[in-house]
């Protein structure tokens, strides 16, 4: 060393990827990455499926509530949209703590289900097959379980996702927390899409008047 002063020390390589999202050049660097748009496509590569369920429960969840939700109970009254979300809520609140107890480590088949949940909304809404299959509104607590299930559904498929984000193998330690913020992201724009949608939809093909030609039916 030049006048008895020790050379610096050497500096670590920083952490970068290539195109297998599994290669960690530095293995030491546990800390969260950075969003610069390598990081991002790496993360995208390595948990992109989770992305993918938890974006498409969110945008399904919110197509049913408020969207369908708002269009089943238009003759029903304000009490019965209030019991929609109540049970929604009762339902995403018991499945995020199941993850503690079981995990379901097949999130699509989370997904399928909710898609089918929206499918059986939307022909509910233009049948009324159920609303209207018993009397003095007693068709909506039928409504309201189902609603359960929704929210159980979406729930479950939030705290899976957050597990296998933050477990499952093949994705670097450097950007789990990357692909957590990656997903609220998406989910967010899926959410502000199914939420915004209806409001063209409740204009056009889902407006009153077309779903219920005759008004509202006696005993709802």
């Amino acid at each position: 060393a030049l006048g008895g002063i020790p050379p610096p020390p050497p500096q670590a390589a920083p952490t970068v990827y290539g195109n297998d999202p599994r290669e960690l050049l530095n293995p030491e660097d546990s800390g969260s990455l950075p969003a610069t748009l390598p990081n991002i496509q790496a993360a995208i590569r390595a948990s992109g499926s989770i992305m993918f369920n938890l974006v498409a429960v969110y945008c399904l969840e919110y197509t049913i509530w408020p969207g369908l939700a708002d269009r089943e109970t238009l003759c029903a009254g304000k009490v019965w949209y209030t019991t929609m979300w109540m049970s929604y809520n009762v339902g995403v609140t018991l499945s995020r703590f199941s993850v503690s107890v079981f995990r379901i480590k097949r999130v699509w088949l989370l997904t399928l289900f909710q898609l089918c949940n929206v499918i059986g909304w939307f022909i509910e809404v233009y049948t009324g097959a159920t609303r209207h299959a018993f009397p003095d509104s007693h068709g909506y607590y039928i409504m309201a379980v189902w609603m359960v299930l929704v929210g159980l559904c979406g729930g479950a498929t939030y705290g899976n996702c957050m597990y296998l984000f933050n477990t499952q193998a093949g994705i670097p330690e450097g950007l789990r927390e990357l692909g957590v913020n990656l997903g609220f992201l998406m989910s967010n724009i899926g959410i502000t899409a199914a939420t915004a949608s209806f409001s063209l939809l409740d204009a056009t093909i889902m407006e009153k008047s077309l779903l219920y030609p005759d008004g509202c039916p006696p005993g709802i």
